[in-house]
C-alpha cells in the first residue's frame, strides 16, 4: 500500500501547491491591474518579463527535466548514488557557465542598446527594467534544474512550492511599489526588483532540502561525461520545439508594443515615403497579458494533465507497434479534449465580461481597459480546444520518436501567425494578435492530426463525430442559459459592490454548468458519464 500512498500523496502536494500558485497568481494580476492598469509602463514590462521567462521555458522547465530525469535516473540506478550526484553538478557545473555567459551578454546589449540607438521612450523603459530582471534567467534555470534532482529523488514539495514564492515576492513588490515613487514610471522597478529576488530567495529555500539530503554543489567541468553528451542530444529537439511556440509568444508582444503610438507622440509613422497610422494604442501588449493569464488560469491545466496522464499509454502502445490500441487511446483523447474544449471556449465567451468586471476592473482598469481585454479574451477563446490538443498531439508524436514533425509544423505556423498578426492589426487592433494565435493553434491541429493519421494509419472514429455532435448541442444549451439567466443582473459599468459582480459572475456560471450537464446527461454522453464515475470513485 505504501507504492500507492505514496503516488497519491505526492500528487496531493503537487496539486496543492500548483492551485495555491495559481491563485496567488490571480491575485498578483488583480493587484498590477489596480495598479498599473494597461499603461504604457506595464505594456513594457509585460514585454521585459516574457524574455527572461521565454529562457526559463527553454532551459529550466521541459526541455532540460525531460532529458536529464531519465538520465539521471539511470545513474542513480546503475552507479549509485554518489556517481549520479556527481553528474548532476556536471550538468549544474555548465548550466551556470551557459547562463551566466547569456546574463551577461544580455545586461551588455540591454546597457549597450539605448546609448547607442536612438529609441522611443516605450522601449528605453523595456531595457530598463530587462538591465534589473534579465538575471532572474539563471536563478530560475537552476530551481528548475534543482526541482529535477529533488523530484528524482522523490521529493516534491519544494520544487512545487517555489511558484507559490515567486508570486508572493512579486505580489510583495506591487502592493509596495507606491511607497517607492510618485509616478508608474518609478512603481514599477520595485516589481522589477521583486522579480529578481524571487529568484534568490527561490534558490535559497531549496538548499535546506539539498543539504538534508547530502546533496552537495561541487564546480566539476567535465564536460566529456556520456551522460552529459546524452542529456543535449535529446535537449536539443525539444529546445527547438519550445522556441518555437515561445518565439510566437513573444513576437505577439513585440508587435504589441512596436505597433502602438507612442505615448504624447505623433499618431502616425512613416513607411516607404508614406504616412501610415498606427493600428494599436499603448495598452495592447498590457491586455494581451491580461487575457492571456485569464485563458491560461481554468485550462492550462487541463491541457497538461491530459497530454501527461495519455503521454505513457502512447509511448507504450508505440513501443509494442500496436496501433489499434493507439488509434483507440488517440480518439478517447480527442473526445474528452473537445467535451471540454468547447463548452469552455464558449463559456468564456459568454462570461468575460463578468469575468474582468470582477477580477480587474477597479482604480487604474478604467472602463476601456475592461473592453479591450474583452474583445482579446473572446478572440484568445476560440481556440481554447486546440491549445489543449496541442499539448496531446505533440506527445503522441514524442511517442513515435518523433521530434522534428512538430518542430516544422510549429515554424511554419510561427509564419503564419506573424502574416496573419501583420494583417488582422489594422482591423481589430489587438483583438487580431489574438485572433492570429487562435486561427494558427487550430491551423497547427489539423495539420499534425492529418499527418498522424497518415503516417500511423489513424482513423477518427464515428463516435468521434457523434461524441462532437453531443458536445456541441450541450453547449449551445449551456450557452442559451448563460446568456438567459446573464441577461437577469445588468451591467452596472464596474459601479457594482464587490458581492454583486461575483452574483453576476457565478450564478450565470453555475447554471450554465447545470444546464450542461443535464444535457450532456440527457443525450448519454460518454465522456459525462466516464467524469462523473471518476468524480464518485474519488469520492
Amino acid at each position: 500500500m505504501s507504492g500507492p500512498y505514496n503516488l497519491f500523496r505526492s500528487v496531493r502536494v503537487i496539486s496543492v501547491c500548483t492551485f495555491l500558485s495559481r491563485v496567488l497568481g490571480l491575485v498578483r494580476d488583480m493587484i498590477c491591474a489596480s495598479i498599473f492598469g494597461t499603461s504604457m509602463v506595464w505594456d513594457a514590462f509585460t514585454v521585459a518579463f516574457k524574455i527572461p521567462n521565454l529562457f526559463r521555458r527553454l532551459f529550466g522547465e521541459g526541455a532540460l527535466s525531460a532529458a536529464f530525469i531519465p538520465i539521471f535516473t539511470e545513474q542513480i540506478e546503475k552507479h549509485g548514488k554518489a556517481e549520479a550526484w556527481k553528474f548532476a553538478n556536471i550538468i549544474a557545473t555548465l548550466l551556470i557557465i551557459i547562463l551566466g555567459g547569456i546574463v551577461l551578454l544580455g545586461e551588455v546589449s540591454f546597457f549597450a542598446i539605448p546609448k547607442i540607438f536612438q529609441i522611443q521612450e516605450k522601449w528605453q523603459l523595456i531595457y530598463k527594467l530587462l538591465i534589473v530582471m534579465f538575471p532572474y534567467v539563471l536563478f530560475i534555470c537552476l530551481v528548475a534544474f534543482i526541482g529535477s534532482v529533488l523530484n528524482t529523488i522523490h521529493h516534491f514539495f519544494m520544487p512545487a512550492f517555489a511558484p507559490v514564492v515567486m508570486n508572493v515576492c512579486w505580489i510583495l513588490g506591487a502592493v509596495l511599489s507606491p511607497y517607492t515613487g510618485n509616478t508608474l514610471e518609478k512603481m514599477i522597478y520595485a516589481v522589477a526588483v521583486s522579480t529578481f529576488l524571487s529568484g534568490l530567495v527561490q534558490i535559497f529555500i531549496h538548499i535546506p532540502v539539498l543539504r538534508q539530503n547530502k546533496l552537495y554543489y561541487r564546480f566539476i567541468p567535465q564536460f566529456s561525461h556520456p551522460g552529459l553528451k546524452l542529456v543535449l542530444t535529446r535537449m536539443a529537439p525539444i529546445v527547438f520545439g519550445l522556441a518555437v511556440v515561445q518565439i510566437n509568444v513573444l513576437l505577439d508582444s513585440v508587435i504589441a508594443v512596436g505597433f502602438a503610438a507612442p505615448q504624447d507622440g505623433p499618431a502616425y509613422f512613416n513607411f516607404a515615403g508614406m504616412s501610415i497610422h498606427f493600428p494599436l494604442k499603448i495598452g495592447a501588449a498590457s491586455v494581451l497579458y491580461y487575457s492571456d493569464r485569464l485563458i491560461q488560469f481554468p485550462l492550462g491545466v487541463f491541457g497538461i494533465a491530459m497530454a501527461t496522464a495519455v503521454f505513457p499509454l502512447f509511448s507504450t502502445h508505440a513501443v509494442r507497434e500496436d496501433w489499434n490500441n493507439f488509434s483507440t487511446t488517440f480518439n478517447k483523447a480527442l473526445k474528452f479534449i473537445l467535451f471540454i474544449g468547447i463548452p469552455a471556449s464558449l463559456g468564456i465567451i459568454m462570461l468575460r465580461e463578468p469575468i474582468i468586471d470582477l477580477l480587474y476592473r477597479r482604480n487604474q482598469f478604467d472602463a476601456e481597459s475592461a473592453y479591450r481585454t474583452s474583445r482579446v479574451v473572446f478572440f484568445y477563446a476560440i481556440g481554447i480546444w486546440a491549445y489543449c490538443g496541442l499539448h496531446v498531439l505533440i506527445r503522441a508524436f514524442y511517442s513515435v520518436k518523433d521530434t522534428v514533425t512538430p518542430v516544422k509544423v510549429g515554424a511554419m505556423c510561427v509564419g503564419l501567425n506573424l502574416i496573419l498578426n501583420l494583417s488582422l492589426i489594422w482591423v481589430l487592433q489587438e483583438g487580431g494578435l489574438a485572433l492570429s494565435t487562435a486561427v494558427s493553434a487550430i491551423v497547427q491541429i489539423i495539420i499534425l492530426t492529418t499527418i498522424l493519421q497518415k503516417r500511423l494509419r489513424i482513423k477518427i472514429e464515428n463516435e468521434v463525430i457523434i461524441s462532437l455532435q453531443k458536445t456541441v448541442v450541450a453547449s449551445i444549451a449551456m450557452a442559451f442559459t448563460c446568456w438567459f439567466i446573464l441577461k437577469l443582473f445588468p451591467d452596472l459599468n464596474g459601479s457594482g459592490s464587490l458581492y454583486f459582480k461575483g452574483i453576476r459572475l457565478f450564478v450565470p456560471m453555475l447554471s450554465a454548468c447545470a444546464a450542461f450537464s443535464v444535457t450532456s446527461f440527457l443525450l448519454k454522453s460518454e465522456e459525462f458519464g466516464e467524469m462523473v464515475r471518476l468524480s464518485l470513485r474519488k469520492i
